[in-house]
């Protein structure tokens, strides 16, 4: 049920994004593994969003810069493995994503795939083969615009196809249980009902 809610606040989003394009700026973005922070947004619940704000002198690590940061704390209950971040398209934005270096030390997750949907409304910029543990603190940064260029965007975390397979054939296989038993049981009614 909650695959069913992720997908639909995301296609409510992508419904309702389709905005003008204007003057192209490119832009960078990363998910990073940041220093100790003392003011994040506690993450309670997926999806989630995501808003950037300028960052600080020594927020990011090892020196980095970038334009706009956002720092959050996943405190869901499960671990992630991916993000997927969704924004709009608008006149403040307008260029050719690109994902930050993953191989950085501080890079969170080791594969990134940044794109903007062919209808130029809405851009998807998807990090994986990482880890943000329960409790861990997590650093989005962006690198290009004005940081409330981006406006108010969507972010998740999007079942891996290991889990789906695991769960339908679950399902699957307690449907031939349930059937197979009730073939079983079957003949025993017939005849109780013949012997009446």
């Amino acid at each position: 049920m909650k695959l069913f809610r992720v997908i639909f606040a995301i296609a409510v989003f992508c419904g309702f994004s389709g905005m003008a394009n204007a003057s192209a700026i490119d832009f960078k973005m990363n998910v990073l593994d940041p220093p100790t922070y003392a003011s994040a947004v506690v993450i309670h619940t997926l999806p989630f969003t995501i808003s950037f704000s300028p960052c600080g002198a020594g927020e990011l690590p090892g020196g980095l810069t970038a334009s706009g940061c956002f720092a959050g704390v996943n405190d869901t209950g499960q671990a992630w493995s991916n993000l997927l971040f969704i924004f709009a398209n608008n006149p403040g934005l307008g260029g050719q994503p690109t994902c930050g270096n993953p191989g950085l030390s501080y890079s969170i997750f080791s594969t990134a795939s940044c794109s903007l949907t062919p209808d130029g409304s809405t851009y998807l910029l998807s990090f994986t083969n990482g880890i943000i543990n329960v409790g861990d603190t997590f650093f989005v940064t962006e690198d290009g615009p004005a940081p409330d260029a981006f406006g108010i965007g969507l972010a998740t975390v999007v079942p891996e196809p290991n889990t789906l397979l695991l769960m339908s054939s679950g399902v699957m296989m307690f449907g031939l249980l349930m059937a197979a038993g009730r073939r079983r049981s079957l003949p025993a009614v017939i005849r109780r009902k013949t012997l009446l």
